[in-house]
């Protein structure tokens, strides 16, 4: 099979190796549509922990090619999507449905930061455990059904926000989760919705997303736009997902930008870790939330899964280039440059 190796830091090669073979409780997914994610970047970049060769990839969906032993919840032919992370099922978060915080996390593409790497999408095809293979209708695009698992991951920040209908929610960082979170927001029934980015066109794609006010903090005030726009009372819910170096210093404004009884989900992550300085006193008197978002749940993925299949969230149009796998590392340089929105591979 075709696939795109990591070997180092900016180090993808793209060649030919053995398809693998499904074992017992695996299935095997001919993937026809891939999406590189900012984890993925991040390997690519070398600013992740890993253990090179690695095929990186974790978005995607593909057509079931051959069943391992004992799997009977999908037939050869069937079209699909996957969880790309692997729960122990075992440890006490798994057996309380909390699989996100799995003890023993691992993932395929290296989608689990700290866990163990499994080989990933970018490739024709992929071994992926059978409860994590998922269903898809013919109406859903192999787009569509690669976007289902970063929609997942969107919802689950939508959900540790208490994101509830009339809320105002103020979006920091306006990339392919950014826009995600707005859909969701919109379908929530948030009452307004402001985003904040650095990207002239990404603020575009966030209004056509649903967000009513659009911040540029390099041409106003985020402080003063945010205040004005709430009668100074400050956002119901923030989400911090611009990741990287920007993580610290967003995460004490997104503090000082929200409402008594806020709520602040820290999105994206940061490598190397990162600390922050916060004002307790907000977090105090104010009764203030700041709380983590990671990956997602079973039941969210479900969740995320029928908003795609009821047509409730459109996705196709972030995917603004379309690559044959030759082209993996273009993929790469355009994620890092910011070019367009979403990069999907088609093998």
């Amino acid at each position: 099979m075709r696939c795109a190796v990591l070997y180092g830091p900016r180090d993808v090669r793209v060649e030919e190796r053995p398809a693998p073979r499904p074992g017992c409780g695996e299935v095997l997914v001919r993937v026809k549509a891939t999406t590189i994610c900012p984890t993925d970047l991040r390997k690519y970049l070398g600013h992740s922990r890993l253990e090179y060769p690695l095929i990186p990839g974790h978005e995607f969906s593909g057509v079931v090619e051959e069943l391992g032993e004992g799997v009977n919840s999908v037939a050869e032919g069937d079209r699909v999507t996957a969880i790309p992370f692997v729960f122990c099922e075992k440890c006490r978060y798994c057996r309380l449905g909390r699989h996100n915080l799995c003890v023993h996390l691992g993932g395929l593409g290296g989608a689990a930061e700290m866990g163990e790497k499994l080989d990933g999408s970018f490739a024709e095809y992929v071994v992926v455990p059978e409860p994590n293979v998922y269903k898809l209708s013919p109406s859903t695009s192999p787009i569509e059904g690669s976007l289902v698992e970063p929609l997942a991951a969107s919802l689950e920040g939508l959900l540790k926000a208490e994101l509830r209908p009339g809320d105002t929610l103020l979006v920091l960082g306006t990339g392919p989760m950014g826009l995600l979170q707005i859909s969701l927001a919109k379908l929530m029934g948030a009452s307004k919705i402001i985003a904040c980015d650095l990207l002239e066109e990404r603020l575009e794609a966030a209004a056509k997303a649903g967000a009513d006010v659009l911040v540029d903090p390099r041409e106003e005030s985020l402080e003063r736009a945010v205040l004005g726009e709430t009668g100074g009372l400050g956002v119901d819910a923030i989400l911090v997902s611009a990741g990287g170096t920007a993580m610290a210093e967003l995460t004490a404004k997104a503090l000082e930008l929200s409402a008594r009884g806020g709520r602040i989900v820290v999105f994206a992550g940061t490598w190397p870790p990162q600390g922050a300085s916060l004002d307790l006193n907000l977090i105090h008197y104010g009764e203030r939330k700041i709380v983590g978002s990671f990956i997602y749940t079973r039941e969210v993925f479900t969740r995320a899964l029928e908003l795609v299949e009821g047509r409730k969230v459109e996705l196709e149009w972030l995917v603004t280039h379309r690559l044959p796998l030759d082209e993996a590392r273009e993929g790469f340089e355009i994620v890092k440059e910011r070019r367009g929105l979403k990069v999907a591979l088609i093998p």
